[in-house]
């Protein structure tokens, strides 16, 4: 069965992704993805200039919820704490349901060393920030948080929920409900 060319490239993404979440980004060569898409090595440069190339890809794929979560928002006229909820509820379900994307949440220090991709990490990391600091300035505005009238303070306090939550259940092998122990402790900074 011949696979056509946008096919093979999400194939490659999404094995280039499970290698880099088994063996790091030193152990995603193009020589690995090749054998495990059985396929040449060659055969990957003529979807992909190389591997700083697959890594924008699987950034892309990291960064691909962000669009859709902010127009759902906007769509369905979301304000303050529900759209922070509905934030946070989908991005714990995307990292529960591929774990393997997590990895690239836990790379930046490895990406950090190329200026394109350092840049570019850091440029989805502040665009999540900054959507959800828009989330937290409403809830506050709106009064519906009482808990702090500090918006990078409570913006900060959840953005590290997300990642520090998501991080332990990585440690511990995901082990638990990453989605429910994320929400209840975002539910009690937002309901405190």
């Amino acid at each position: 069965m011949k696979i056509n060319v946008l096919e093979r490239k999400e194939s490659i993404i999404i094995t280039a992704i499970e290698v880099l979440s088994e063996a790091g980004i030193n152990g995603m060569t193009t020589k690995e993805i090749a054998k495990r898409q059985n396929i040449s090595e060659p055969a990957i440069y003529r979807h992909f200039n190389g591997k700083r190339e697959i890594v924008k890809e699987i950034f892309r794929r990291y960064s691909s919820y962000d669009e859709v979560i902010k127009n759902t928002v906007q769509d369905n006229a979301m304000e303050g704490k529900e759209a922070i909820r509905y934030f946070c509820r989908v991005y714990a379900e995307y990292y529960q349901n591929y774990p393997e994307i997590t990895t690239v949440m836990f790379s930046f220090d490895t990406f950090k060393y190329d200026e394109e991709t350092n840049e570019e990490m850091k440029s989805i990391i502040k665009k999540r920030y900054n959507l959800l600091f828009g989330f937290v300035s409403k809830a506050i505005e709106k009064k519906e948080v009482v808990f702090s009238n500090d918006v990078q303070a409570l913006t900060d306090s959840i953005f590290s929920i997300l990642w520090t939550i998501t991080f332990l259940w990585r440690m511990e092998n995901c082990s638990f409900d990453v989605k429910e122990r994320i929400l209840l402790a975002v539910d009690n900074i937002i309901n405190f």
